[in-house]
Formats: C-alpha cells, structure tokens, sequence
C-alpha cells in the first residue's frame, strides 16, 4: 500500500510541506485538508498592499499541478486526531488514515473580549477578511484600529494611503512594544503621528457602541470616537482546539521537539507555521514564530526530515521577518525582545534609514532595519556566532 501523508491547514507551511514531498520523490499519497474554500494563497499583502488595491488579488503559493498530484480538500475541518489509531476526523463525517499527519493550522485572529458580531467590526486573517476590510476602508473617513502592532501599523498605514482618517488605539506606551521595546516603539509612534494618525496610547476600547453595526467606541481615558469602521488587531491564536483528546502537548501551540515532531504524537506528528512551538536549539527554548519566512522553511524542513527517517536534522533557523508601512521596509534579523538593551548601529530615528541592534547580557541577539537590506543581509554572520556591542559597531562601520 502507498505510503500517506495528511497535512492538515492549507496555508503557506502546508502548502511548502506538499511542495517539498513532491520534489524530494515522495511518491506515496498527500492529502492537503484546508478549512477556506481557497487553494493556498500570500497572506503578508492582506494587511498591505491588498488593501490599498496595488495588488488585487493574493497570488496562490504554488502552480495549479501541483494541487493536481495530490488530494487537496477544500472548505473541510478537521476535527479530531487520533495518533495512536493514525486517523484524522473531519466535519464532513469522513475518518482518515494516514502514515503521516503535519498539523498546518495556523493561528485565528482575537477578537474584542465580550463584544458581540455587529456589521463594521472586522479581524483581519483571511482572504474574506481582507476583502471586507477593503471595502469597508473604500467607503468610511474614519477607521479605528484596536492594537498597534505590526498588522496594526500596516493597517494603518494602508488606510492613511487611502486618505481614511486613522484612530489607533493600544494599552502600551507605544506601538510594536511587545516586540521591539519602548526605544524602537517610540520611533515608530514618531512615524505614524508623522502621516496623520491619530494614536491612543496607553488607553483600550471599554464599550463599543451601535445594535446592528458599530457607531462609536468609547475609551479607557473617558474618551469616545465616533466610527463605522472598526479593526481589531490584538494578536492570534493558535487553531489547536481541534487537537483537544489527541494526547499532543498542547501550549501555545503545538509542542514539538527541535525537529518539529509533535510531543505526544507518537513520532508520526509534525508541525509547521504559526501554530507550531518547537525546541530551538539555537535559543535552547520554546519558539512559536508568526513569519512568512519561518513558515515556508519549516514546511520544507519537515517534509525532508519525514523523509530522511533517524537521518533527520534539527530545525535551527535565524529568524526573519519584514513589515511594509509608507514606502519603508522593516526588516528584523535574528531575535528582538522588549527587554534587550537596543543600539543605533547606522544611521538615527530622526532619519529615514537606520538599523538597531539588540543585546542580550551584552552579546547580539537580532538587528531591525528601515530601508537598509543590504546591511541587514550582512549582519546574519554577526548574529550566527557571538558578537558583542563593538564588533556590532564594526561590522556597521564596514558596511557602510
């Protein structure tokens, strides 16, 4: 009997899975189970340029003949896995046995605690949201975002492009603190306050108001905005419920060890993309990475360690992600944490170009850019072996 592989989540991660099998000789069968009717499709422009209709549609991830070598089900859940007995369930009534299963479900938007469904209020995830987000910035004047993180800031971004007033609401001191710190936070707080939008900082969203469709939303600090257009970016996650009773360690995400099989999964379990926490051996901890980059690359590493056997290989990447907001691209490089010490490397916040490094017990961990991709490509031999502030200042210096 043909050997069968189940890759559960028809996003970039299983997409870049079955991509993989098929070019490494997997001969046996695939089967690609995805909840949205779409074939697998780019999801970094739904939060960019989808929005502001400088690229209509998403691109599919792969060429259509691929899909064609596999079974690829569309507009189906899965709803159980069972490892012992090799068998997935889905909504359909259809049970399935594999040899493989790779969990590739991603993660879903959060949602304003306690508010209920009302026209106007939008996540942004999915294709159809993306699609609604972007009729709805065609025809408001003003649109409150909830969170400034990235997607948050990228929102906005679009929306200020599109001449749409901009309220952006978050509790922190600044926007992308969780991720970059205060320091980089203000710099981007500087950005945004710089193309018009107005930021609510330190304050959160206490009542939104309207029955059938939002009209206002009050603040924490007494005030209230007016609005008929509503985002709400307060993070993700990870689409694990349908793991419940399986028997995998479930935290975040799907536990797995620093080759991406499954704890509890009887080593014929993997998981890739957003909803996979794996062991880094590189940071010796628990890693869950929400990265295109990341991604695709642990897609394909787990389709060559299912079929590499013991000869598998840990997954070790550096790290990498990119933002686009008003002509800049921000690249981060590496490891960035709001409680690392940061450093201006080249040029200064007050510029359109600059790169900050970030120092854990003095030694360099990750490097964020604006604008600077060729210095950032040089610093990934920095961050691959230890280098303290002085060799970060040298290798800024030879750059240049």
């Amino acid at each position: 009997m043909r050997p069968h592989i189940a890759v559960v989540g028809a996003s970039l991660g299983g997409s870049r899975t079955v991509r993989a099998l098929r070019r490494r000789g997997f001969d046996g069968h695939v089967t690609l189970i995805g909840a949205e009717p779409h074939l697998p499709y780019d999801r970094p422009p739904l939060s960019k340029g989808f929005l502001t209709a400088e690229e209509a549609t998403p691109k599919h991830l792969e060429a259509g003949d691929l899909f064609d070598s596999v079974e690829t089900r569309l507009n189906v859940r899965a709803v159980a896995l069972r490892p012992a007995d090799r068998e997935i369930e889905t909504d359909d009534g259809d049970r399935i046995r594999v040899d493989h299963v790779v969990v590739a479900t991603g993660v879903a938007a959060r949602r304003l605690p306690g508010d209920s469904p009302r026209t106007g209020v939008h996540t942004l995830r999915t294709l159809d949201d993306a699609e609604a987000v972007r009729r709805g910035l065609a025809n408001t004047e003003r649109v409150v975002i909830v969170g400034a993180g990235f997607i948050g800031c990228e929102v906005a971004a679009a929306a200020r492009h599109l001449g749409v007033d901009v309220v952006m609401v978050d509790p922190q001191a600044a926007p992308v603190v969780r991720g970059v710190g205060a320091e980089v936070g203000a710099a981007f707080a500087d950005l945004h306050r710089g193309h018009g939008v107005d930021l609510r900082l330190r304050t959160s969203v206490t009542r939104v108001e309207g029955f059938d469709r939002v009209r206002a939303v009050q603040l924490s600090d007494g005030s209230r905005i007016t609005t008929d257009m509503l985002i709400v970016g307060i993070g993700a996650d990870p689409q694990t419920g349908w793991l419940a009773g399986s028997g995998l360690t479930l935290n975040n995400g799907v536990v797995c060890d620093s080759h991406c099989r499954a704890v509890g999964g009887g080593g014929h379990v993997w998981a890739v993309g957003d909803v996979a926490r794996w062991h880094s051996v590189r940071y010796d901890e628990l890693l869950r990475l929400e990265h295109w980059t990341n991604a695709a690359e642990q897609g394909a590493h787990v389709a060559a360690s299912i079929l590499a056997g013991d000869a598998a290989t840990p997954y070790d990447p550096l790290p990498y992600a990119w933002s686009d907001q008003y002509g800049s691209k921000f690249q981060i490089l590496g490891r960035t944490q709001p409680d690392y010490e940061t450093e201006v490397l080249s040029g200064s916040f007050q510029e359109s170009r600059y790169l900050v490094g970030f120092f854990k017990s003095g030694v360099l961990h990750g490097v964020l850019g604006r604008s600077m991709p060729t210095l950032v490509a040089r610093y990934r031999s920095l961050l691959t072996e230890p280098a303290d502030h002085a060799r970060a200042r040298e290798g800024a210096l030879m750059a240049t």
